[in-house]
């Protein structure tokens, strides 16, 4: 008998997040938001701010802001339920098994503490290494990020240190822990593109080598492409579209997927127009009936503005939000 395929290394089933907005009214900011990463794998999660991804990643590490909290779906890591969790559970799980790099360094590292010295105990912390062993390791680390005259820049403070020195201090101390799981929030947002090239060259690289898992948080598609296999497409708190990030940018079966891609440069173009989305993202608590994408979208019918309209599968991994999927994608059975 041929082996039973593994389990993802990461499963979020129908995940639903409710935030209170002032006046305490709840609202959902995320709802029915199912995915998975497998072992070794790179998965983009991409879409507009508010879209409900950030929220997502920290729902996974256990760490929502004040105002948040999951009301409703699974999040399993190597099979267990990290919801179901206590505190002291999720601390087991956070670094070893799940480390995340966040969008602005300045944020996550301590300013009061030499960067060197953050990223031995991170070391210690979660390897329960010796200091001397640590030091080590951050040092190899450090210079594995190309970090220039490396011993000299760890004894510095992360105000002496340009941004992209920052953003490759916290993937080393993120990295010091041996994660299985990698979360990346937006962490080259804040750099220049010389700079964000860099960063996602190096995670490319890292995952390659170390054969750890990435879930890559952005709204930057060229970026996703030069990293991730796999992409899921948010809007408005929800999955719109998935499948392989060739596939999906090529020919994407969703509207709003659609435009993404035509917002996007393509450097190999000699003459690249660009067309924008139309309108803006719905605010939490105003979100539309039916397809929550239908007052932006230029093929929305009468039929677009009611009901339901979760993913449904395509074929080939592909799957849309879409009521007209096939004939926006150019699919097979594209007569809907």
């Amino acid at each position: 008998m041929p082996p039973s395929p593994r389990p993802p290394l990461l499963e979020v089933d129908n995940l639903s997040i409710a935030v209170t907005l002032p006046g305490a009214r709840r609202v959902t900011a995320v709802e029915d938001v199912s995915f998975s990463v497998d072992a070794g794998e790179a998965v983009g999660l991409v879409g507009e701010s508010g879209s409900g991804k950030s929220l997502t990643l920290r729902a996974i590490l256990g760490i929502l802001p004040p105002g948040a909290s999951v009301s409703a779906g699974r999040v399993r890591f190597e099979g267990k339920d990290l919801l179901a969790g206590n505190e002291a559970e999720l601390r087991n799980v956070r670094g070893r098994g799940i480390t995340m790099i966040f969008q602005e360094p300045m944020t996550a590292l301590n300013p009061v503490v030499r960067v060197g010295e953050q990223i031995v105990d991170a070391a210690r912390g979660k390897r329960g290494w010796s200091r001397k062993v640590a030091r080590a390791e951050a040092l190899r680390l450090a210079r594995h990020m190309g970090i220039p005259d490396a011993e000299a820049c760890l004894s510095l403070y992360p105000h002496e240190l340009s941004g992209g020195l920052r953003q490759r201090v916290m993937i080393a101390a993120a990295l010091a822990c041996q994660p299985r799981l990698l979360l990346c929030d937006e962490p080259t947002t804040a750099l220049d593109v010389t700079i964000q090239a860099e960063i996602v060259a190096l995670l490319a690289s890292l995952r390659a080598e170390l054969g750890m898992s990435l879930l890559y948080v952005t709204h930057n598609l060229a970026l996703l492409a030069q990293l991730c296999r796999r992409v899921e497409v948010m809007y408005a708190g929800r999955i719109v579209e998935r499948g392989l990030i060739a596939d999906t940018f090529a020919a994407p079966s969703h509207p709003y997927t659609r435009g993404l891609v035509r917002a996007t440069p393509d450097v190999d173009s000699v003459v690249d127009t660009l067309v924008g989305i139309p309108g803006s993202a719905p605010p939490l608590g105003a979100r539309p009936t039916g397809c929550s994408f239908h007052p932006r979208c230029e093929t929305a019918t009468n039929a677009c503005r009611t009901g339901d309209f979760p993913l449904r599968p395509l074929g080939n991994g592909r799957a849309s939000a879409c009521l007209y999927a096939e004939r926006i994608g150019g699919l097979a059975g594209a007569g809907t």
